[in-house]
């Protein structure tokens, strides 16, 4: 019996071992590499020794910090046991054991490796990335090979009834409480090993006593919490979609409600072509690729959520000595990220190529440069008191966005005629120019030597406690990502909006949509607009955080840095972007950058080149090596990293899909009877 007949009776024993099988090892593997080949357990035994032995000076008893990392790692812990519930309720059983274990050692286990050997988040990711392309690659390159041919991504679709509810969280709770129990005596036994060693404290026994207790317990009701959590996606009973019938005079007063009929979730699923259902399976309980559905990637989020806002205390724990070094370039990540933001609203939604959003940016950044600093005094004769003028640092966001955003109307003005790449040489154009104008005012931008002195924001101390603005990247970390989540709010609520929706109207065809009543001028602006108003919030924190502002840190490359974040992480894909910024971030700003210094280290297997080569220098091929890594992308994903579901339907549309699709009245020629029975003409 299949996995898939499961809503007419149990699974046998056979199938159900397969099941927890495949899950179980799929998860305890990267869950025991993070706890023994990399940090975990450290983390765990520093937590309880802060807390049990205050007198040892090298340890942590900041209780602030101890409870952030309790947090996290009941966060980390309780997470993985509750996907394990979730994915065996959710799994329809459809792949094989190997293809789902393959897939969690390149998307899991391989990066947890990298971050434990190179220390480095960014690297890591980077490195990753690659890495889970090339296997794609290859494990593409193998199904061609073998001529293999997905299944239809609904045939496992079918409504669960509460028997198969209760039979589905029965399986979840047995896929928790297994995974407690093997964890616990995994645990145990490295444990009991390092006792015996003289590598463990003898409190800490206790500790270990009570985990291996607590664990199978809280995998029973984590396993049963995750069950409930796939059932959520599951289509039952009485799921339906109302429908208007077609006879208008049926209709009567109260409206189409009054001759509604109610259609099953099961039929509505199966009357959508190719490729929207396959987008459709990925969430419906039972599916194929349960890695990939919407309840997973909300545990996903939850870990994603707390690494992100704990990282400052982690980041020690995790990768040694230099955290204020990682945190800094971390915050000068955050505003690559407002800008991809940005130029996703002009570019992903609207269709407009710009290739001058730097010129945005630098706009934003000397807003408050020129506010925020002695050279405010030159401008004005006023002394600027800087415990003063710092607090105008929050005011100065708004108002140096919406100068921004002035500037993109004023700028967007001129090209509303031009589309392609008429469009893209103009606004490359107005890319050049802006850096140099600012470089010429001498009296108001200090030209040449730029700003220098630019003041960070200024908070209120609460009792002793003040935020360190000068010496600490901290709180410019959170800084960064409070603004990114305003960011991210306000496109959400702008992609969604009637704005979003002519945006993309224009995207796919400017005169269907001027056809469709859409003001082609106002619509534009107001993109233009929006993508500068990003790169002005962008540019006043740069400037805040750097302390000083050069004509030399803008140029027209920053403007392709920002268009390959966009179109690398998906067009019009919000997501996306933001897997696309961190990417093209860690691999041209960090790993290419850091090529020399692994090459001048003897014990690097990539020492070889400068002996082999006189006066080679990875700096020197630096652009090549990240043009080769932007072809290579573009050619085997065009859609990016983390498509829209629009463009990964238009990049990958079944080429037999029409063919397939059912005809309607417009397909049979008019006076036939075919074409009369379906019109109802009479």
């Amino acid at each position: 019996m299949a996995v898939s007949e499961i809503p007419r009776t149990l699974l046998p024993g056979t199938e159900t071992r397969k099941l927890l099988l495949k899950w179980l090892v799929a998860l305890l593997v990267p869950i025991l590499v993070f706890t023994y080949v990399w940090v975990g357990e450290q983390m765990v035994n520093n937590v309880l020794l802060g807390m049990l032995y205050p007198d040892i000076s090298y340890l942590d008893h900041d209780p602030s910090s101890l409870i952030f990392q309790s947090l996290f790692l009941l966060l980390l812990y309780g997470s993985v046991i509750a996907l394990a519930g979730y994915l065996v309720a959710a799994d329809s059983g459809r792949r094989s054991i190997l293809e789902v274990w393959l897939d969690v050692v390149f998307a899991a286990v391989v990066p947890l490796i990298l971050l434990a050997t190179t220390a480095n988040l960014l690297i890591s990711i980077g490195l990753a990335v690659v890495i889970w392309a090339l296997y794609m690659f290859v494990r593409n390159q193998v199904r061609k090979s073998m001529h293999y041919t997905p299944p239809a991504p609904l045939d496992s679709l079918h409504v669960i009834d509460d028997k198969e509810s209760g039979a589905r969280l029965r399986l979840a709770q047995q896929a928790g409480l297994w995974f407690g129990i093997i964890f616990a005596v995994i645990t145990l036994v490295a444990d009991l090993i390092f006792y015996a060693t003289d590598q463990l404290a003898p409190l800490l026994m206790i500790w270990v006593v009570a985990r291996t207790i607590l664990l199978p317990l809280a995998g029973y009701f984590l396993g049963r919490l995750g069950g409930q959590l796939a059932l959520r996606y599951a289509v039952k009973p009485d799921a339906g979609v109302e429908v208007a019938q077609v006879e208008e005079k049926q209709r009567g007063r109260q409206g189409w409600r009054a001759n509604a009929r109610k259609v099953s979730r099961e039929q509505q699923l199966q009357s959508l072509s190719a490729g929207r259902a396959k987008e459709e399976a990925r969430d419906v309980v039972p599916n194929d690729k349960p890695l990939q559905s919407r309840g997973a990637a909300r545990v996903y989020l939850i870990l994603l959520m707390a690494f992100v806002i704990l990282y400052p205390v982690l980041d020690p724990i995790l990768f040694g000595s230099g955290t204020k070094g990682r945190i800094t370039s971390y915050g000068d990540l955050g505003f690559y990220v407002i800008l991809a933001l940005g130029l996703n609203i002009v570019v992903g939604f609207a269709g407009l190529l710009d290739l001058g959003y730097v010129a945005f940016f630098v706009i934003g950044t000397y807003a408050w440069s020129m506010v925020g600093s002695p050279q405010f005094y030159k401008l004005t004769g006023i002394i600027a008191r800087p415990e003063l003028f710092s607090w105008f640092f929050w005011p100065m966001i708004i108002i140096a966005a919406l100068l921004t955003a002035l500037w993109g109307v004023l700028l967007g003005a001129p090209t509303l005629r031009l589309r392609g790449d008429y469009l893209a040489i103009v606004t490359l154009g107005f890319g050049e120019i802006i850096p140099i104008v600012f470089t010429q005012m001498d009296k108001y931008t200090n030209g040449t030597d730029g700003i220098a002195g630019v003041y960070p924001p200024a908070t209120p101390c609460i009792g002793s406690f003040c935020v360190n603005w000068i010496t600490s990247p901290t709180p410019y970390y959170y800084l960064i990502l409070i603004l990114i989540g305003a960011c991210i709010f306000a496109n959400v609520r702008l992609r969604d909006s009637r704005m979003g929706r002519a945006w993309i109207a224009i995207r796919e065809d400017e005169i269907a949509a001027s056809s469709s009543g859409i003001n082609l001028v106002n619509t534009k602006l107001f993109a233009f607009a929006a993508g500068a108003f990003f790169a002005g919030i962008a540019g006043v924190y740069h400037a805040a955080k750097l302390g000083t502002v050069a004509p030399g840190d803008f140029n027209s490359t920053d403007s392709i840095i920002y268009l390959a974040m966009v179109v690398i992480g998906g067009l019009g894909s919000i997501p996306g972007v933001l897997v696309g910024a961190v990417v093209v971030y860690a691999i041209n700003l960090l790993i290419l950058n850091q090529l020399d210094t692994y090459a001048s280290d003897p014990t690097n297997f990539l020492h070889f080149l400068p002996q082999l080569i006189h006066n080679f220098t990875f700096s020197n091929v630096r652009n090549l090596l990240f043009g080769i890594i932007l072809i290579v992308i573009m050619i085997f994903r065009p859609e990016g990293l983390i498509p829209s579901a629009r463009r990964r339907r238009e990049l990958h549309h079944t080429k037999n899909e029409d063919e397939e699709a059912e005809p309607s009245a417009l397909d049979q020629p008019p006076g036939t009877p075919e074409f009369e029975a379906e019109m109802r003409v009479e």
